[in-house]
């Protein structure tokens, strides 16, 4: 059963019921005021008539013609000495002091009784119409009641239509969307009501992260595929060369081993740079914490001593620059840059921190001003470079940069090789 209906159907329900309710204290509230009138009209009668309730022949039985419904009987010793009015059908039963409801025959009789000075004095009036009011009170309160859960039945059903409307362009847009397929499309904007506009820009936003991911996904799939299959099938006729001639002596073997180590850590280093891209790429990152740029950049540089003993390392750093962001990150951007300029043939590396700017400069064959924003791309790599790598170191540089709300530029530097600069947001910004 749909949500409309269900809201229609119970919001009825409760409408029959508060209304039944209602009607039924209303109904009784009526029955008790009827009946408060007939006891009045008893004392009224008993008064009239109990001054000379024993005087013969006295009575005006004008005053209580037939069809009145009321009866009045003068007792003495438990006999009846006068009577007039309605005498109902049936046995009636010894009068009681005071007023009470009796049973007359099928119908029911109130009853007010006094005494007098030869006997006790006796009116009885039927409450036949009291309770063909009630019934028809009744009837009345189920008639509005019927009609009213009608009534209420259609009014929420359309305004639930309404209402539920929003939710229902919201299921016809994700019934539009097919995951791998329509990678673009988005749940249509509501603004009315609030609940249903915060879900479908909850549902966009999750939406947009699912994009996200799938295309970081397919980008870490098809770079891997392309850019491992030549080591791959390196390694592979390596092994089935190594396989197939055993007599082989034993520099060439060591030669192959070296060869096939190399495309192993070439393999490794793809693998582990595509892995740093996709999550980048997907969003998937950890929580920001200050990170003390001169303390990182200064663990950056001397590591990169260790690992290039041949390139000469200077650090000019100002003290205390801090940033919002993932230290992993940052020191992965700042190694490459290190690592870039040792490979690629220079001797002295100027590493330069001043605030949230991180520049290295180094004195190598450098990058033509024309190839410069090309380099930043994946898998792109000089036409002259005869270094060993990926061709994603600067590809994540970059990526860190933007991740960390900043910049990366490629400049000449002053000793005619590349200038490479990393500006980034400080805490608090």
């Amino acid at each position: 059963m749909k949500l409309r209906t269900q809201l229609a159907l119970g919001v009825a329900l409760v409408a029959l019921v508060v209304i039944g309710l209602a009607g039924l204290v209303i109904a009784l509230r009526i029955q008790q005021q009827d009946l408060t009138q007939v006891d009045q009209d008893l004392s009224t009668r008993v008064a009239k008539v109990g001054v000379d309730a024993c005087k013969a022949g006295s009575e005006d039985r004008s005053k209580l013609a037939a069809g009145s419904q009321t009866l009045v009987r003068v007792l003495s010793n438990g006999s009846v000495i006068a009577w007039y009015g309605d005498v109902p059908s049936g046995t009636i039963p010894a009068p009681t002091l005071g007023f009470s409801t009796v049973p007359i025959g099928e119908d029911w009789w109130r009853s007010y009784a006094e005494n007098v000075p030869c006997g006790q004095v006796q009116v009885l009036e039927s409450l036949a119409p009291v309770d063909e009011r009630l019934a028809a009170n009744a009837q009345v309160i189920a008639g509005v009641a019927g009609v009213a859960m009608v009534l209420v039945c259609l009014g929420v059903w359309l305004v639930a239509g309404l209402v539920l409307s929003p939710l229902q362009r919201l299921r016809a847009g994700a019934a539009r969307i097919r995951t791998g397929h329509d990678l673009e499309h988005r749940l249509p904007p509501v603004r009315r009501p609030q609940e249903v506009a915060e879900l479908s820009a909850t549902l966009n936003e999750m939406l947009d992260g699912l994009r996200t991911s799938m295309l970081a996904t397919r980008r870490f799939t098809a770079d891997a595929g392309h850019e491992l299959r030549t080591p791959l099938a390196s390694l592979g006729i390596d092994l089935e060369s190594l396989r197939r001639n055993p007599d082989l002596s034993a520099e060439q073997r060591a030669a192959m081993l070296a060869a096939m180590t190399r495309e192993h850590s070439r393999v490794v280093e793809l693998l582990e740079g595509l892995q740093t891209l996709a999550r980048g790429d997907a969003g998937a990152l950890p929580t920001r914490v200050p990170v003390d740029l001169g303390e990182l950049v200064g663990n950056c540089v001397t590591q990169a001593r260790r690992r290039h003993p041949a390139t000469d390392f200077h650090l000019s750093a100002t003290p205390g620059p801090m940033v919002d962001g993932w230290p992993e990150g940052l020191r992965l951007a700042v190694d490459n840059l290190l690592d870039n300029a040792a490979v690629h043939g220079a001797l002295r590396v100027d590493v330069t921190l001043t605030a949230n700017t991180i520049s290295v400069s180094d004195n190598g064959p450098g990058i033509p001003a024309e190839l410069r924003d090309d380099m930043k791309r994946r898998f792109v790599r000089g036409p002259e470079t005869r270094a060993v790598g990926s061709g994603l170191g600067l590809a994540l540089v970059d990526q860190q940069a933007c991740l960390h709300g900043g910049v990366f530029t490629l400049d000449r530097s002053d000793a005619g090789g590349l200038k490479a600069t990393i500006t980034l947001s400080t805490a608090g910004e």
